[in-house]
């Protein structure tokens, strides 16, 4: 079999978004002539909300797992320095250099959102001659410089972009691989680097992934919950899970003008609607604002949205998912960001209402799939007309109160974790091809 180290930023029992894509691949790849072993931060480095008591049976108990221990704690957080990837960057390299001079590896795979890891690929690959892949789940560097309005420290926002440009370079320069979850984040990567011929520009080096669609995590969640019975009449409950606050501002604002507009046209379709949104704010403290809900009630519609914006398990997120009538997607202003929980709701088969980018991803996939569901769009330039926000809006309340369920699983077939899991052995062969 073939070798793999995969490095991520958590494991079992946390449960963060940035790590299941590790997860997902320690469950496939063993399957398809890959032996995986996974190297990550140890649980001291975790935060105590992040780490799922109730997570053991969503990862492989046969999996091989290093975990690096805790490195000068005290120090980093009298330096304030909070990032689990600069904290845990010289155990982890001391792990892996044992890992890789122990063990045969042909690859080393990086996929995790904690950046700082990637610069253990270069030194790795010059001290060990391991080749190694970058799993772009964001972009490393974003094009636009301006402070973001709701970041408090426009100095550290500053030197973090310094060091985040250094970073990209020495790293993506000495990559082998590319995987990123957007188009946009390679076609960056290739303006900025293409004429320096870096590996990941040969042929079938880099590939755009998105994240799957976990078919088993839903039906082992299906069988542990408590048999309901089949409910009539309202509330109706509409979902979303996952980050709130200013970053999902435009994309709920667009949604709230939308309902509210319809709303007030025909009040008797909002009737029984209740929109809960769950786990929107990591660390919030009772008094501090709910972005989400506060918007609610700009647009006059705050009696039908409920927020609860302290993080729930990554099994409690799909129990909810699959006791909902309805379910909500929001994206980013950034036109490359791609939802990562957007093909396991499509997958649960409830009708789904996503608000995203005009010109991202993700809504290219609802243009190419129309069955997945239905969209709002925004852009640089303005929004969706609101005639048809309405008409979009009006058409998913109408599926949700008649409690439809879609049968989705003929569409969702490339995007469940097998058959990414096997895009992801096309690249990594093709990583290993004579140079």
């Amino acid at each position: 079999m073939r070798r793999i180290l995969i490095v991520t930023s958590s494991y079992a029992p946390t449960m963060i978004a940035d790590m299941q894509r590790a997860r997902q691949l320690a469950w496939e790849l063993p399957e398809l002539g890959w032996s995986v072993t996974i190297l990550s931060p140890s649980i001291q480095y975790q935060a105590p909300a992040c780490v799922d008591e109730d997570s053991a049976l969503f990862f492989p108990a046969n999996a091989q797992v290093t975990l690096a221990p805790e490195f000068a704690r005290t120090l980093f957080r009298f330096a304030r320095i909070g990032n689990i990837g600069w904290r845990a960057l010289w155990p982890m390299w001391k792990a892996g250099k044992r890992l890789l001079r122990q063990n045969r590896f042909d690859l080393v795979y990086f996929s995790t959102a904690q950046f700082p890891l990637f610069l253990l690929g270069p030194l790795w690959q010059r001290q060990l001659g391991v080749p190694y892949v970058l799993d772009l789940h964001d972009p490393l560097t974003k094009e636009d410089s301006r402070h973001p309005a709701w970041l408090r420290s426009r100095f550290k926002y500053r030197v973090s972009r310094v060091v985040s440009k250094f970073l990209e370079a020495g790293v993506t320069k000495a990559a082998t691989g590319l995987v990123a979850v957007s188009p946009d984040y390679i076609d960056t990567l290739r303006r900025r680097y293409g004429a320096s011929e870096p590996l990941w520009a040969r042929p079938r080096r880099a590939a755009v992934i998105p994240f799957s669609a976990p078919a088993g995590d839903l039906q082992s969640a299906a069988e542990r919950m408590a048999r309901e019975t089949v409910r009539e009449g309202p509330p109706y409950r509409i979902v979303y899970v996952g980050v709130g606050g200013p970053v999902m501002l435009r994309s709920f604002s667009l949604f709230c003008r939308a309902l509210s507009e319809l709303r007030a046209h025909s009040r008797k379709r909002c009737e029984g609607i209740r929109i809960e949104l769950f786990g929107t704010m990591l660390g919030w403290k009772p008094g501090e604002p709910l972005v989400l809900s506060d918007t609610a009630d700009k647009f006059g519609i705050g009696d039908l949205v409920r927020e609860a914006p302290g993080r729930v398990s990554y099994r409690s997120s799909l129990e909810i998912l699959l006791g909902s009538d309805g379910v909500l997607v929001f994206g980013v202003e950034d036109r490359g960001y791609m939802p990562s929980k957007l093909f396991s709701y499509a997958l649960s088969g409830k009708p789904l209402l996503a608000s995203l980018h005009r010109h991202g991803p993700a809504l290219a996939q609802f243009q190419r799939l129309p069955g997945l569901g239905h969209a709002l769009w925004f852009g640089p330039n303005g929004d969706m007309p609101l005639e048809d926000a309405m008409g979009t809006v009006r058409a998913f309340l109408g599926e949700v109160v008649s409690r439809r369920m879609f049968d989705r699983r003929a569409e969702m077939t490339p995007f469940l974790a097998p058959a990414m899991a096997s895009r992801h052995v096309e690249l990594f062969e093709s990583c290993l091809l004579p140079q």
